[in-house]
């Protein structure tokens, strides 16, 4: 060791603060690990295989979900980002998917990347080679529009569209329908996807909804990615400053002047050595701190407390350098002693570069979209970042320090301790085992309200113990878009009781429960007695209106463990658990006395309605759905032949209601020897184009000639047809009919289908042979169904659409505006044409409220790429009127009553020559 007034060398200065500087080093390592977030992601599901550009709700939730497995599990944007083109557009079987990413300036252009989904590379080579070339401005072309407005849209024809400019490659390579959702991060847009299909294709308001929740999702993993590659890049950037700096090493003695200087000091502080020997340490320090710190060095000097409480410790101060900049250092002393003089020397490291990334890092939390919460060995919440703040209602010193357990509700706190304290106190290196990732929880926030939450959580082992990072993502929107999904599938819109698929799924239930454990039931069939003559005479609104009261009326006279469903028009059913027959019959009374005692106001008169009930009583023997059905049915028309306003209970032989079906089953013999013997014809009236004032398209009329040769009117036999099973070959019959005279004249045709058939994989299947037979345009093809068909069983109306939409046929709704749920069902049919229902035009010209309505029809068509049709037009003013409020076309006896095809198309064919 040196003498008292000989200065120590560099070698035993170094020696002898080496404990500091490692304890330095390892505290500020910890300190950076401790901040990196780590949240493995699990293993992502297959992707479902594509149905189409349009699904049921359970594959949109599986689209949702699929999705966001594949993103989990890549780790970098690209990668997260490709993988959701491949699984959105091999879902909708869509070939060509793209991405363009936003700048970081709103005003900044898109710039086109190189991450594409071509479903045939060499077909597509020219539109993806211009799309790489070519940077779109806010609001020009479809990813521009998106871009600006932050929401999804839809192009039905890009090569038509004029704010498209890639049009041209696109008509060239076949590209014609296209939509694009955008990806949000926070406020502001980070990317858009767009998806380009070879068809024109009608906008699909369920998934534009669908992906722009995917968006949003995508949005989310995207920032967490960003947020994990800002850690890495932080704690890379603090290491390479820690390894590759040459940290100060000065020397002083015990009045802490300076006795010794290194080349790393001089880096550091910009003076020499001779300029500092003999100076206070203090002169390293701005002149505000330096009495502090000369008062302290005396102390340590003296020994005692102050010395064991700094030797040997890690401090951060404030330097000072020569040119007077002040920058954070990392100071650590160790003290030895020479005989009676005692040495301290400091180990000074410059701390900029880590102070400029805990910022940054800080920044990055603080900004991030998810609460992001550090809980330390103890199970308190150590730091939390703004967003945590906000979504749980607390100020930040009120959740630091608080139990974890806290942030989430009382029945779910049991799960969070065990699990988190789990983690805390394992040693083994996958501690996240114990835990579980992915965790869907309830969080509750400070004024006790309760929500669905998403927790991840990433531990990381710490000298202090194990320390857990946890993402809490908010999935309310998320539930409540599942849970409407689920809802949709499973209820009628006008009543909001289950569906006709709901129920069967209920009655098998039951049926088999009943037989497993002998239990009893009893299964209703109801149809209001004179129902048309409501919908005849008052219209379709009113029709509505009268289904509803009676939905409630059921709902009410039943126990809550019973099932009450609407099948479909005016057709409902009830089942009853573990009733008898005396029960069922004593309930069905109250039914017929609730329903006719609820009177409706409609059109200032009051009016009531009868039912006629159908009762099948089942036990513990395990009859088939579809039989207890059919017996139900058949009571039901016995009370109703009994003059209705009554119900029946089925017996088990059956014998009672030959009589009462024999009417019926004189029709469906007559139907069926109309088949048989070609006696059905087919009439047309005209639909004028207002645009032209020309008729460009004839709706076919179905007629039966009767066994006296006499015409028969549809609405006499096409009850028992669809009752009997016979409308699916009429259907037949009239497609057939319909694609025969396309082939011979030049006419568009529409042709009503019964909602029975729509269930038929017999049609599609023959239109499709008859087309290619015959070559014609399948586009001047347009099968035109009800509301009350789709309504009946939503889900086989839109895959019926969707496979001859595919072959190139239009579609049309009928009877639209008749009921409240109509704009419902514009989001998932594939229409071309809505066909405005005759009750707002019979007095369109002097009803105001009636011009409003078919002015909101016309905009909301026109804006979904649809055309209008209004019926029962009869006056030269109603045409006029029509024209002013933009509607396309004009169908009624103004224009031409139904006429025989074959006297029509010949005069038409006069015409023409």
């Amino acid at each position: 060791m040196p003498g008292p007034n000989k200065k120590p060398t560099l070698a035993q200065i170094a020696a002898l603060a080496g404990a500091g500087a490692t304890a330095a080093a390892a505290a500020s390592v910890a300190r950076a690990h401790r901040r990196v977030i780590s949240a493995p992601v699990p293993a992502a599901p297959a992707a479902p295989a594509s149905t189409g550009q349009f699904a049921t709700d359970s594959a949109f939730v599986a689209l949702i979900e699929a999705v966001a497995a594949a993103t989990a599990k890549v780790d970098n944007v690209d990668d997260t980002l490709l993988a959701c083109i491949e699984h959105v557009c091999r879902w909708t079987g869509w070939p060509v998917g793209h991405v363009y990413i936003a700048g970081k300036d709103d005003h900044d252009p898109l710039k086109p990347s190189h991450l594409w989904h071509l479903g045939h590379p060499t077909r597509f080579e020219a539109f993806r080679a211009l799309t790489e070339t070519m940077t779109l401005p806010s609001g020009i072309g479809l990813p521009g529009r998106v871009a600006a407005t932050g929401r999804p849209a839809w192009v039905v024809d890009v090569q038509c569209d004029p704010n498209f400019p890639r049009a041209e490659v696109a008509t060239e390579v076949g590209l014609k329908g296209a939509f694009c959702f955008p990806i949000p991060i926070g406020d502001r847009t980070f990317a858009v996807i767009e998806c380009f299909s070879v068809n024109a294709v009608t906008p699909d308001d369920r998934l534009l909804e669908v992906t722009a929740h995917i968006g949003r999702q995508l949005g989310r993993v995207i920032a967490a990615a960003q947020l994990a590659e800002a850690l890495k890049e932080s704690e890379q950037r603090f290491r390479s400053v820690a390894e590759s700096a040459t940290d100060a090493i000065v020397a002083a003695d015990q009045n802490g002047d300076i006795i010794s200087w290194n080349r790393g000091a001089e880096l550091m502080f910009g003076y020499s050595e001779e300029e500092v020997h003999g100076e206070p340490l203090s002169v390293l320090m701005p002149e505000r701190f330096r009495p502090m710190h000369d008062a302290g060095i005396k102390r340590v000097a003296e020994g005692g407390r102050a010395a064991a409480r700094l030797i040997g410790q890690t401090v951060e101060v404030v330097g000072l350098r020569k040119d007077g900049r002040e920058f954070p250092l990392e100071l650590s002393l160790a003290m030895w002693e020479n005989g009676e003089a005692r040495f301290f020397s400091g180990i000074i490291r410059d701390i900029s570069e880590r102070k400029k990334a805990e910022e940054k890092l800080k920044a990055v939390l603080e900004t991030a979209p998810d609460p992001i919460v550090e809980v330390g060995p103890d199970g308190t919440i150590q730091m939390a970042n703004a967003r945590t703040d906000k979504l749980f209602g607390y100020d930040r010193e009120q959740i630091e320090g608080r139990p974890v357990e806290e942030l989430f509700a009382e029945r779910t706190r049991t799960v969070v301790g065990e699990r988190f304290r789990a983690v805390l106190c394992s040693k083994a290196k996958d501690a996240q085992v114990a835990l579980g990732m992915g965790l869907e929880l309830w969080g509750q926030r400070k004024d006790g309200t309760e929500f669905p939450v998403d927790v991840t959580v990433s531990p990381l082992q710490t000298d202090e113990g194990t320390v857990l990072t946890a993402i809490i993502r908010d999935i309310t929107e998320r539930k409540r878009f599942e849970n409407q999904l689920q809802h949709l599938a499973d209820h009628d819109a006008l009543t909001e009781l289950f569906n006709r698929r709901r129920f069967d799924q209920e009655l098998a239930e039951f049926v088999s429960y009943a037989a497993r454990y002998g239990g009893q039931g009893a299964l209703y069939l109801l149809d209001l007695d004179r129902f048309k003559y409501v919908n005849d005479t008052r219209g379709h609104k009113a029709g509505d209106e009268v289904i509803r009261a009676v939905g409630r009326a059921l709902h009410d006279s039943v126990r809550k463990t019973d099932v009450v469903a609407r099948l479909g028009g005016d057709e409902f059913a009830v089942l009853l658990r573990d009733a008898d027959q005396d029960t069922a019959e004593r309930i069905a009374e109250g039914m017929l006395e609730t329903i006719r005692e609820r009177r409706l106001p409609l059109e200032g008169k009051a009016i009531s309605m009868t039912t006629s009930i159908g009762i099948v009583c089942f036990g513990d023997e395990e009859p088939r759905g579809e039989d207890l059905m059919v017996s139900a049915d058949l009571a039901m028309y016995a009370a109703k032949e009994a003059g209705g306003n009554r119900y029946h209970v089925a017996q088990s032989d059956g014998g009672e209601y030959v009589s009462g079906m024999q009417l019926r089953l004189n029709w469906a013999d007559q139907i069926r020897r109309a088949l048989d013997e070609d006696r059905f014809v087919l009439y047309c009236q005209p639909i004028l184009e207002l645009a032209s004032d020309t008729v460009t398209q004839y709706e076919l009329l179905l007629r039966m000639i009767g066994d006296d040769g006499e015409i028969v009117m549809p609405a006499a036999f096409i009850d028992t047809a669809e009752r009997f099973g016979l409308i699916q070959e009429i259907d037949q019959w009239v497609a057939t009919k319909a694609i025969h005279l396309l082939a011979e004249h030049d006419v568009r045709l529409e042709v009503n289908v019964s909602g029975k058939s729509m269930g038929d994989l017999a049609i599609p299947e023959l239109v499709e042979r008859e087309i290619a037979a015959t070559g014609i345009d399948p586009s001047r093809l347009v099968f035109e169904i009800t509301e009350t068909a789709a309504i009946a069983n939503m889900e086989q109306a839109r895959a019926f659409a969707e496979r001859l939409t595919r072959l190139g046929c239009r579609f049309a709704l009928d009877d639209f505006g008749a009921g409240f749920s109509s704009f419902y069902y514009l989001k998932y049919l594939p229409l071309d044409y809505l066909k405005i229902d005759g009750d707002f035009i019979r007095s369109l010209t002097s009803s105001v409220t009636d011009q409003l309505v078919v002015k909101s029809m016309v905009d909301i068509a026109r804006g979904m790429g649809m055309k209008t049709i209004a019926e029962f037009v009869e006056a030269p003013e109603t045409v006029a009127m029509l024209r002013e409020k933009g509607v396309d076309y004009s169908q009624g006896y103004y224009h031409g009553a139904p006429r025989p095809v074959v006297t029509e198309f010949a005069a038409l064919e006069e015409v023409n020559r």
